[in-house]
């Protein structure tokens, strides 16, 4: 007798037939296979592109929080040792083999200080030739233009007053968001930015240098940089954003000589730098 529910023995059938009644049964209890939409997959689609849209959102927002400040090569995160080499590459000689007549020769060893407000970075490299400063602009995570400038020192022992401005960055002409980077003299223990509306901003100083992130965008055109002594007592005030080579005083060497020019009539002993 013949089980209803099974089919008929193979030796009863042709061998052609039995092959083809075994693959149906076995397509039949296996069901059919799911189809998947193609309004699902357009969706699926549409929010992974969504994903991807609010990631990079997120980065560049996170990119324009960015605050760091580094005061030596052991400092520098990936961004900013990125920064130094596309800075070097900027200053290096032209294809004719002669570098750029303000140019001095810079090595990774000099940088001095890098520091990163949100897309723009700033690294000033220190030699006993000169200083260079390079500005670089973020987008997206790249490099995507870049400033270089510098000069050899005309009084590499010296220094205008306690402090020397070398860079300076900021959002806005007359202020803004500010990042400022320089020198300073053995007599500064404390050097405060006053961004001219009660807030301040505190430098960070190492082996003669100073580097300044300000902390919040509201730096106004009359912000001030003042020097403390060790003993807290102010010992220098100076506008921020005059221009570079501009002093509040005339500076002079140990001989009475003037080495930095500004307004007189008495003339103050400039400062050593040891660095």
């Amino acid at each position: 007798m013949i089980d209803l529910i099974e089919p008929p023995a193979e030796r009863d059938l042709p061998p052609a037939r039995a092959a083809r009644m075994r693959e149906e049964l076995l397509a039949a209890a296996r069901g059919p296979r799911p189809r998947i939409s193609r309004r699902l997959l357009v969706a699926a689609a549409a929010v992974l592109t969504l994903i991807a849209a609010v990631t990079v959102t997120l980065e560049v927002r996170h990119e324009d929080r960015t605050r760091i400040l580094a005061m030596s090569p052991g400092e520098l995160d990936l961004s900013l040792r990125q920064a130094v080499q596309r800075c070097l590459e900027l200053m290096a000689p032209q294809h004719d083999g002669a570098p750029e007549p303000e140019f001095v020769p810079v090595s990774p060893t000099d940088v001095s200080i890098a520091a990163r407000r949100g897309s723009w970075i700033q690294v000033l490299f220190l030699n006993r030739i000169g200083y260079m400063a390079c500005e670089l602009q973020l987008k997206s995570g790249r490099l995507s233009s870049g400033s270089v400038g510098g000069e050899a020192w005309p009084h590499r022992g010296w220094l205008p007053g306690p402090v020397q401005r070398l860079s300076l960055s900021s959002t806005e002409v007359d202020g803004g968001s500010v990042s400022a980077l320089g020198r300073v003299s053995a007599r500064v223990h404390r050097l405060v930015l006053e961004h001219g509306n009660g807030r301040t901003t505190t430098a960070r100083l190492h082996d003669g240098a100073f580097g300044l992130i300000s902390r919040t965008d509201d730096v106004r055109e009359d912000a001030e940089l003042v020097s403390y002594d060790a003993t807290g007592r102010e010992i220098d005030r100076r506008r921020l954003l005059e221009y570079l080579g501009q002093f509040p005083h005339c500076y002079t060497d140990p001989a009475g000589k003037v080495i930095y020019d500004g307004p007189g009539p008495r003339c103050l002993p400039a400062d050593p730098w040891t660095r």
